[in-house]
């Protein structure tokens, strides 16, 4: 019992680093790999090498192996600088950018000379993989950045993909929707009752970089295509961003469409968008100092919309009928309704018509009257019963609706030593919305509608380095 207690525990103890291996793979970050060859193209074993972010700064150390193979895992996107040392050789330095989930292959040529000297090579990662057979898409953050969006939505950008449709609720290549996988930093985002994206959506200033694998995906995802969301981190920089986007289609600034009449009042419509987003390194004054090793990134978006619209009803009582008068009730054969007092019901089950269908003002219920008041007038007097035209009861009162929306992401990105690199991230967005007539401000601005707070966590497991880092 003793020896098959041993070699269970000796399997768990190898499984272990390949589950974290495997899920590291998922998180967004890349692998920066290669064999070091003089020049040869005989293998050059024993030397050091360094990459670094030049962004944070951070440093990994490794040895080229035998075989003069070494890799890199778990590694941010950003920028780096891969830099190759070994004595009689000059020293190698070169300059790449890592992008999402990518697997990098650089294969260094040492020079014979004086390791004082350094060979630089920019754009040493090939841009093209061979060692893959996906298809893929990045976008970047000045893309996303960039390009025009209506509503903020990540999601909205994953059409600008070939063979990608549908945004949130995306199809790739045909499939059903579903058949997506969407992750950001390693955690599904996927609605399990819909198919796409979750409806608590990241702000889109904290998205640094997505990939969209449309054929090909590997073992390690779920599904056949894969969506890959990276938060941005902060740096040793101290940077932020504000932005403010404001639609206004008061005073005649917004362009008539050629089927509406000239005489068309649009809607109102005032519509802003507005946040703020800043990332640095951790400084808690003389308590702890974070440079080039520990760094935090927020963002808070938020969104203010009034608006007026038509009523969605496609008839409306008259005048005559909301005071109890439903004499003219009549089914579109032209015959007349009968409307029975409830309270008139005998043992036998049956009831009194109301005298020439006119319901009493005394037994019109409250709730009817406070009815009245939230439903838009009719435009004519013509028996809803009798014309359906739909173009002939909606009513010219507009009602006022306002949509207030606020998001706010928190993450720590990487902290503890150099070599370390743990992140946690909190999203909590919520919906309000009040409608009411356009007569009053107050009645405006009554709450009607409210949806409950939305708040995900997240937060990916430390990845520790070897001791000669």
């Amino acid at each position: 019992m003793k020896l098959h207690s041993v070699h269970f525990l000796s399997a768990g103890l190898i499984a272990l680093p390949l589950l974290a291996s495997m899920a590291l793979a998922q998180t967004g970050t890349g692998t920066v790999s290669g064999t070091v060859r003089d020049p040869n193209r005989a293998v050059v074993p024993g030397a050091d090498i360094t990459i670094t972010n030049s962004d944070t700064n951070v440093s990994r150390k490794t040895v080229s192996s035998d075989l003069g193979v070494y890799y890199f895992g778990a590694l941010p996107l950003g920028p780096y600088t891969l830099t190759v040392e070994l004595t009689g050789f000059k020293k190698w330095l070169g300059k790449f950018e890592l992008q999402v989930g990518q697997d990098a292959v650089v294969n260094p040529v040492l020079q014979v000379g004086d390791i004082q000297t350094t060979v630089e090579v920019s754009g040493a990662a090939p841009p093209i993989p061979t060692e893959t057979t996906d298809v893929s898409d990045v976008k970047d953050y000045q893309r996303i950045r960039q390009l025009p969006l209506d509503g903020r939505a990540i999601s909205s950008l994953f059409n600008l993909t070939p063979g990608v449709e549908g945004g949130g609720n995306a199809r790739v290549n045909g499939l059903k929707v579903g058949s997506l996988e969407i992750t950001i930093d390693g955690v599904s985002v996927v609605d399990r009752f819909g198919g796409g994206i979750a409806r608590v959506q990241p702000g889109l200033d904290t998205i640094q970089e997505f990939r969209i694998e449309t054929v090909g995906s590997d073992a390690r995802y779920s599904r056949p295509a894969t969506v890959t969301l990276a938060t941005r981190s902060g740096t040793n920089q101290l940077h932020g961003t504000l932005f403010e986007t404001h639609r206004n289609n008061g005073g005649g600034l917004l362009a008539r469409r050629r089927e509406d009449p000239a005489d068309n009042i649009p809607p109102h419509l005032v519509r802003n968008e507005f946040g703020a987003s800043a990332g640095g390194p951790l400084y808690l004054g003389p308590l702890y100092n974070g440079h080039d090793k520990t760094f935090w990134f927020g963002s808070y978006e938020g969104l203010r919309q009034r608006q007026q619209a038509f009523t969605i009803y496609t008839t409306t009582p008259t005048d005559a009928m909301w005071n109890g008068d439903l004499s003219n009730m009549v089914d579109t054969d032209g015959n007349k309704w009968t409307v029975y007092d409830p309270l008139t019901t005998a043992a036998g089950g049956k009831r009194e018509a109301f005298p020439g269908n006119v319901i009493p003002s005394s037994r019109i219920s409250p709730f009817a009257k406070l009815l009245k008041t939230l439903t838009a007038p009719p435009t004519n007097d013509t028996n809803p019963h009798l014309d359906l035209i739909s173009r002939s009861f909606i009513p010219t009162r507009r009602t006022r609706t306002t949509s207030l929306s606020k998001g706010i992401t928190i993450s720590l990105p990487r902290t503890g030593c150099r070599c370390d690199g743990r992140a946690a991230r909190v999203t909590t967005r919520s919906k309000e919305g009040f409608t009411g007539p356009r007569s009053t401000p107050r009645q405006a601005l009554e709450p009607r509608a409210r949806t409950p707070r939305s708040t995900t966590f997240q937060s990916t497991t430390p990845v520790r380095c070897p001791p000669r880092c």
